[in-house]
């Protein structure tokens, strides 16, 4: 496992390169990337070789305002026509969870996941939490290991061999290596 000294954008660069030559070595070939707004998708899509399957999963529209998508059309249209996924979709881990604690306070169980997934790092949370979705949306399988990179708000800072389940199923996931994440988890 490679330790990285900060967490964030610096990171996306070198996660790119672990996560592409550790996806090269599994058999489904699929590297799902988190991107709010298409900085980790450009980049990943500029770094991708032949043969590898990139799967982006961003946030829901309406994440931070009512009906405003925050991804890039362009950085989309880009990524599909190089035959590429761009999945957008509620957060696995919170969503309307996250309206009842805003609503009546509490905390409720996946919050409480999450926030356990964070002991780890922020990234690892991610990289669960795009598996579970990329599952449930039917683009990967729960009998394959994938790479999944996530990060700390910008960027890449985090890269997990893991093997998906759909959220129903979530303590049927595994993972299966991490292969870099910020020190100051570690």
């Amino acid at each position: 496992m490679i330790l990285f000294k900060t967490e964030g954008e610096v990171n996306t660069e070198s996660t790119l390169k672990i996560a592409i030559e550790e996806a090269l070595k599994t058999e489904s070939k699929k590297l799902l990337i988190a991107s709010s707004r298409g900085y980790s998708a450009e980049k990943a899509l500029s770094m991708v070789p032949d043969g590898i399957k990139l799967i982006v999963i961003t946030h829901h529209v309406g994440f931070k305002e009512p009906n405003c998508d925050e991804f890039s059309a362009d950085v989309k249209k880009r990524l599909v026509e190089a035959g590429h996924i761009v999945h957008t979709a509620t957060h696995a881990l919170s969503s309307v969870e996250r309206a009842f604690r805003r609503k009546y306070g509490g905390i409720h169980a996946a919050e409480i996941v999450a926030d356990a997934l964070r002991l780890i790092s922020q990234g690892f949370k991610v990289c669960v939490e795009i598996s579970l979705m990329a599952a449930d949306a039917g683009l990967v399988r729960c009998d394959e290991w994938v790479v999944a990179c996530g990060g700390s708000s910008e960027g890449l800072d985090t890269a997990v061999v893991i093997r998906p389940a759909n959220s129903s199923r979530l303590f049927d996931l595994k993972i299966g290596k991490i292969l870099c994440m910020p020190s100051e988890y570690a």
